[in-house]
């Protein structure tokens, strides 16, 4: 994950700090664990087979998270994620075809959140919401044809999104937290097939500053 990258979340949250009140915005950074897939063996001929597997790794995962608050424990957020997990590609055709894709994933959500009260300075959230996440695909290497249609380019998917955390009040306007999210996809059949729901769960980390 490209340094840049990162420095740029951060100062987008900060521009939006003093914007807060009834506000929040986070920073979050952790690891997130795509769900890898494999699907019963069916080739069509030598030159095009249903993929044996789709192998996804787990990677870096940072997250920014601005919202506001419509009720005492409801409010509405906009939350933002980049993640590049590495898929390996392995197809059933005669000739082993296989790939090795960097997966560039930037996801935005509109989410609803609630949260409990506070309990010796700390209180539980959860949320929902859905969005898409765009994947660049970075072809890495591969081997014979791993994609019998061409090397697919970048990607758009409708995701939905839930998971819950919980925070620690360390001053009046800043918290830490911690949080499981899982994001739920329809994965593309250029990736897999024949497709279906994909899962990619994070476990990030982050502070909160604002109410």
């Amino acid at each position: 994950m490209k340094a840049a990258k990162i420095y740029g979340l951060i100062l987008f949250s900060l521009c939006l700090a003093p914007a807060a009140r009834a506000q929040f915005v986070s920073v979050s950074v952790g690891r997130l664990f795509p769900q890898s897939l494999a699907a019963p063996t069916t080739a069509v001929s030598p030159w095009f087979a249903l993929p044996a597997r789709s192998d996804f790794s787990p990677s870096a995962i940072i997250a920014v998270d601005a919202g506001i608050g419509v009720l005492p424990f409801l409010g509405a957020g906009l939350h933002y994620s980049y993640s590049r997990p590495e898929l390996i590609l392995r197809r059933s055709d005669a000739f082993g075809s296989s790939a090795r894709v960097d997966l560039g994933a930037n996801t935005l959500t509109f989410d609803a959140r609630v949260h409990s009260p506070y309990a010796f300075g700390f209180r539980a959230y959860g949320f929902a919401g859905a969005g898409f996440t765009r994947f660049a695909l970075n072809v890495k290497n591969r081997v014979e044809v791993p994609f019998p249609s061409g090397t697919p380019g970048d990607i758009t998917s409708p995701v939905f999104t839930y998971g819950g955390g919980l925070e620690k009040k360390l001053t009046r306007l800043l918290r830490a937290k911690l949080e499981v999210r899982d994001y739920l996809t329809p994965i593309s059949d250029k990736l897999f097939q024949p497709g279906g729901a994909w899962h990619r769960v994070a476990v990030v980390g982050g502070i909160v500053l604002g109410k």
